[in-house]
Formats: C-alpha cells, sequence, structure tokens
C-alpha cells in the first residue's frame, strides 16, 4: 500500500493526539496498567529526559521522537502502530487499510467474488442449476445449465459437494478460475472470470401451519429491503406468527437494524442513543400505529449490536418474545471515519439503551424463556450395516457398500444417491476423499481398514437438537414433526 507524506502526517498525527491522551489520563489515573516493554520504554524516555545535554526536553517529546523515527519510511509499521492504538481502546475500535475495509464491507454484506453459477448437490456430482445473472458473464464464458463441474484449477472435485466447490472458485475480482465440466459423455475445459455476487443476508419462508420464518444473517445495506420482501410473502399467505432467527448475527449497521423494528415495532421509542457530547443524543422512533405480525426471536451468546437493538425493541414492546440463551450484550456504536487513501478507522463514539432504559453492554439481553440446544449421539441402528469382512470394488452392489454410502454423507463427504447399495464412480471418488483425510490408501476400494474407519467415525457423529426453534414452532401451535 502506498501512503503519500500528507497521509502519513495525517495519520501521524491522530497517533500522537491519541497518545496524548493517554499520557494526560495516565496523570489522572495511575492505576492504568500497560505492557511491560512500553512501561521500560517510558523509564527510558524520562532517564533521557532528566540527563540528556538539552535540558527542556521532556519525556514525552522523547516518546514522540522515538515513535516518528521508527515510523519514517515505514508503512507496515505504522499500520501496525495503528492496529494497536485503536485496539488499545476497546474490542470494537479498529483501524482498517482500504483492503481491509472492503473485506469488512463485504462480509456484513455477504457480498463476494464468484463466477454466477447455483450449484447443487447430484448424485456425487456438483451440477450447475442456473445463474446468478441471465445472459451474463457465466453463460457468455460457455458454461450451461446441466453441466457438472468435475475439476476446479485442476483439483478434482467429484463427491467433495457443492460447498467445497463453490469455496474453491471464489477468489479475487477479476481473476480466473479454470473449471473443467462433464456435459453428457464429454468433458469441456472451461475459464470463469470472477466478478462480485451477493447473496442474500435475509432467508425465510412459511413452514407448515401457516408459521413464518425469517433469519437475518446480519445487517448489510439491503438487508431492510430483503426483509419487507420476505415479509411481503406473508402478507400473501395470511400468515401473522413470525419466528425470527437472530442468532450468530454478530450485528452491522445500526441505522438498518432501526428501519426494520420501524416495520414491526408498535409505535413509540425504539432506541436512546447517547454520545460524549449530550448535544449529539437521538432517539429513533417507530411510527407503527397497528403491528401485523406477532414474533417468537431466537437469540444466542452470539447475537450481538444491531441485532440486539432489533431483538430489544421487539422484546420491550410486546410485539414478541425472546427464545434462546443470553445474547452478547454490544451496546456501543461505532463511526466509521475515511481517509484519502480509502484507509478507514472505527472508533467507538457511542452507546444505545433500549425502549425499556436498559443498559445491555457487557451484559445482554435475557430470552424469556430460557433454552439451551443440545448434541445427541445419532442412532446408528437405523442405518444400514457394514461387512466388516469383505472388500468391494467399482460395480460390485451390496448391503455394506449402502452403508458406507450413509456415512460418507454424514460425515459431509458423499452426496450422491443412497437408495441403493451400487458401488458407482460418484462414490468410489468420495472414498478416495475419506480414505486420503484418514492416511489410507487411497484407491477408492471399500476394503476391511476402510469400513472400520468409517464405522467408527460415524459412531462418534453428533447432531445438534434445535431446541430453540422447536420450542417457537410450538408455542405458534406447530406440531415438531412438521419441521423436518
Amino acid at each position: 500500500m502506498n501512503l503519500n507524506k500528507k497521509i502519513l502526517a495525517f495519520i501521524l498525527c491522530i497517533c500522537m493526539l491519541l497518545s496524548s491522551i493517554v499520557f494526560a489520563e495516565s496523570i489522572e489515573d495511575e492505576s492504568r496498567e500497560y505492557s511491560t516493554e512500553y512501561e521500560i520504554y517510558r523509564q527510558m524516555a524520562q532517564l533521557i529526559a532528566d540527563t540528556y545535554i538539552d535540558e527542556e526536553l521532556t519525556q514525552d517529546e522523547v516518546i514522540q521522537n522515538g515513535i516518528s523515527t521508527l515510523l519514517d519510511g515505514n508503512e507496515e509499521m505504522l499500520i501496525q502502530l495503528l492496529k494497536s492504538t485503536f485496539r488499545g481502546l476497546d474490542e470494537y475500535s479498529e483501524f482498517y487499510t482500504a483492503d481491509e475495509y472492503r473485506e469488512y464491507v463485504n462480509n456484513l454484506n455477504r457480498t463476494f467474488y464468484g463466477i454466477g453459477l447455483k450449484l447443487t448437490d447430484s448424485n456425487g456430482y456438483t451440477e450447475i442449476t442456473g445463474f446468478v445473472e441471465e445472459n451474463g458473464q457465466a453463460q457468455q464464458s460457455g458454461f450451461k445449465m446441466g453441466d457438472k463441474i468435475v475439476a476446479v484449477d485442476g483439483a478434482d472435485v467429484v463427491g467433495r459437494g457443492a460447498e467445497y466447490v463453490r469455496n474453491l472458485i471464489i477468489g479475487d475480482v477479476n481473476t480466473t478460475v479454470n473449471i473443467r465440466v462433464m456435459r453428457g459423455e464429454e468433458y469441456i475445459d472451461l475459464i470463469g472470470i470472477r466478478t462480485e455476487v451477493k447473496q442474500e443476508t435475509v432467508t425465510g419462508g412459511v413452514l407448515t401451519g401457516n408459521i413464518g420464518y425469517v433469519r437475518i444473517r446480519s445487517f448489510g445495506t439491503d438487508t431492510a429491503n430483503e426483509f419487507a420482501d420476505v415479509v411481503s410473502r406473508f402478507e400473501n399467505s395470511v400468515t401473522r406468527k413470525v419466528i425470527l432467527d437472530l442468532r450468530d448475527n454478530p450485528g452491522g449497521l445500526v441505522s438498518i437494524a432501526v428501519e426494520i423494528a420501524k416495520m414491526v415495532v408498535p409505535k413509540g421509542k425504539i432506541i436512546d442513543v447517547k454520545y460524549r457530547n449530550e448535544e449529539k443524543n437521538l432517539t429513533y422512533y417507530s411510527e407503527l400505529v397497528k403491528p401485523e405480525l406477532q414474533f417468537y426471536v431466537l437469540v444466542n451468546k452470539n447475537t450481538a449490536s444491531s441485532a440486539e437493538i432489533l431483538a430489544s425493541a421487539i422484546q420491550d414492546s410486546g410485539v414478541g418474545k425472546l427464545i434462546g440463551t443470553t445474547t452478547y450484550g454490544k451496546a456501543v456504536i461505532q463511526q466509521a471515519f475515511t481517509l484519502t487513501n480509502g484507509s478507514v478507522y472505527k472508533l467507538t463514539t457511542g452507546q444505545y439503551i433500549t425502549r425499556n432504559g436498559s443498559r445491555i453492554n457487557g451484559v445482554g439481553l435475557k430470552p424469556d424463556y430460557s433454552v439451551e440446544n443440545y448434541m445427541e449421539k445419532i442412532d446408528t441402528s437405523l442405518y444400514s450395516k457394514p461387512d466388516f469382512e469383505n472388500r468391494f470394488t467399482l460395480g460390485n452392489n451390496a448391503e455394506a457398500v449402502k452403508a458406507a454410502k450413509e456415512r460418507l454423507y454424514m460425515l459431509g463427504i458423499y452426496n450422491g444417491s443412497m437408495d441403493n447399495g451400487f458401488f458407482d464412480e460418484s462414490f468410489q471418488s468420495a472414498l478416495k476423499v475419506f480414505q486420503e483425510n484418514n492416511h489410507l490408501s487411497p484407491n477408492g476400494v471399500l476394503d476391511i481398514a476402510t469400513q472400520i474407519m468409517l464405522d467408527r467415525q460415524f459412531a462418534r457423529l453428533e447432531k445438534e437438537v434445535d431446541r430453540q426453534l422447536q420450542t417457537a414452532y410450538t408455542m405458534f401451535g406447530g406440531k415438531i414433526e412438521d419441521l423436518y
């Protein structure tokens, strides 16, 4: 990264300003602790100030001169100092280079760089089932619906699954990726060009029993519009009971959380925002006269920031109840400041207080119904039995092959058909992957050693029982068996 002299000087001023604040505060607060290395540096600076020939030189000037000399011509050191400076304030203030901030925003908006293919698992292959953009770059590059991806940049991906293939395809914008597809009986090599692809931050639908389900993964720039689109489907189906899933939502843009709250929370306060300068304090309000939807909101320890704003507004207004575990407890707000070279620093400048006046920073929201999910062992008796006496190869048909397919599927390696015991090429490819991962001979033969290793790993598998979702669903009148 190239920083011109003006930017260097500007950022250095920020460093000196922050360091001077720290020095000033240290005079008033002797209990503040610094690292051992910094204390040694500070002591040395005082010794220099006391004994150097220039009696007017102060400790602060020695420290500032040392920092300035260290940074001179050393841009990477400057970046590290800035990161440490902001990180030392609190766990949320942060300095980003231009590239880092772009990645942060992309993650928030669930934007990545792919080639615009819609992929699904199909009988051991990853099949192209559509395109993000009709007649876009992907189709112009020669990809067609029904193509089965067999290799990405030379790596065999048969049996690996669509998610694995998707992660291989993702990369830097405007770069290329070599993909081999199987079209009928023919293998074709194509080149994809990575462009911006955006995933939805909101998903949802109507469950059995006319109960709506909405999951918000983060609060990005388009999240409010996506939420409105999903909710509009409920209105068409006369759905008024909604399960809102905010679990593992790290937050995002406060303004977007407020915008969504205005769609569902009855008239009144949403949150108060308090700043250091009281003149900047503000209150967000909802003007919704008659809310149409009733909520159960799913939350957990990773529900944070803007997600807590929305959850608290729903809880405090009485339009819904929280189900799950106590939330993260991040009720401070960061303001982003952009420098002319694209670098950005986020600084904690305010805190929010919930509709009912609660201060939840470091505390979190307590659910109305405390419910923990739990893990349970897979019932192996429900699956086919291995053989442990014979070996099986391509073309064989046996219950032991069906058992291996089921186990590989549960381990996330095989995605093909499990309704038969036929040993086909897609199963063989998945078997090789398992063998490679477990230091077995990757010969694609279902031998006794492979069967034993498969069964051992399968017996250790656990699955999560989503008691939180089940609780919300049953409280709305649904039956657990209809969820699955």
